[in-house]
């Protein structure tokens, strides 16, 4: 009795969260979406965040809470840029292998290895914002690993975000 009470209260709660009974997209439940949308994006994964927020949006489009932070985004990203970083998934590197590089120099090693993985189809265009962020240090081994990936584990070690333009990877400082 007290475990379909607390079932109810759950499915209440999510209706009057969402507006509804949670629906499933892809593999995820709406309210987990909404909270991996919502942690990405306080944490400055804006391009996560998208990604997650849009899928609340496509079940729900008057989500308050999504359509606020996803107004945030676009004020900061510009419009959806997910088509980008979603090719890129697609480009599979062999290997990467640095140590103690500067990203710059890594940066230039990946976009060769992308050059090489797509038959010269694809070069990707990476803007650092400052010259400060090219000359951090940094150490990577990968394998068989998408271009996405790379370039987003390449943004950790180096202690940068990273966002995805319509044309271009930007690689800028954590505050801005």
């Amino acid at each position: 009795m007290k475990t379909n009470l607390l079932l109810a209260a759950l499915l209440m709660a999510t209706t009057v969260c969402f507006g509804q009974t949670p629906a499933r997209t892809a593999d995820e439940p709406l309210h987990v979406l909404y909270q991996d949308g919502r942690a990405a994006f306080y944490a400055g994964q804006f391009d996560v965040a998208r990604e997650k927020l849009a899928k609340v949006l496509a079940v729900n489009p008057n989500h308050t809470q999504s359509r606020a932070m996803m107004a945030q985004i676009e004020e900061k990203l510009g419009k959806d840029n997910v088509m980008l970083r979603k090719s890129y998934e697609k480009i599979i590197i062999d290997k990467i292998e640095f140590a103690d590089v500067e990203l710059s120099e890594a940066i230039l090693a990946v976009r060769m290895k992308a050059k090489a993985a797509t038959q010269d189809k694809v070069i990707p265009n990476i803007i650092l914002k400052t010259p400060e962020i090219g000359k951090k240090s940094v150490s990577l081994n990968l394998s068989n690993m998408p271009l996405s990936e790379v370039l987003n584990y390449l943004a950790q070690v180096a202690g940068v975000r990273i966002s995805y333009d319509t044309s271009a990877v930007l690689f800028t400082s954590p505050a801005g």
